[in-house]
């Protein structure tokens, strides 16, 4: 087993990626409101104000898929982020040893 292959499979190793920073729980507080706001029946548990037609109830749930989404897609950027910054500053990754693109 390689050095690096060693790293990741020892969470609570010396390596800063497994360390909690502000992005990482600035992230976990975006995923659970994520995850908590659609299963607050009582939030959306109404009729009105109607939109096409449509009850509150029901758009409201869809507005959450694309809400979901984009929830998903900010987490990954937020983190992608954080990591690149990482390997720049550590001078670690594919692109560093292998000279391959991301």
């Amino acid at each position: 087993m390689d050095e690096d292959a060693a790293r990741r499979a020892d969470p609570g190793g010396p390596d800063p990626r497994w360390r909690p920073s502000p992005t990482k729980i600035g992230v976990g507080i975006l995923l659970l409101v994520g995850i908590v706001a659609p299963l607050l029946v009582s939030t959306y548990d109404r009729v009105e104000p109607r939109l096409f037609g449509f009850p509150f109830f029901y758009w409201y749930q869809l507005l959450w898929v694309f809400l979901a989404a984009a929830v998903c897609a900010t987490s990954f950027w937020l983190l992608r982020r954080e990591r690149l910054a990482y390997e720049r500053r550590t001078g670690t990754g594919p692109s560093t040893t292998t000279g391959g693109q991301r």
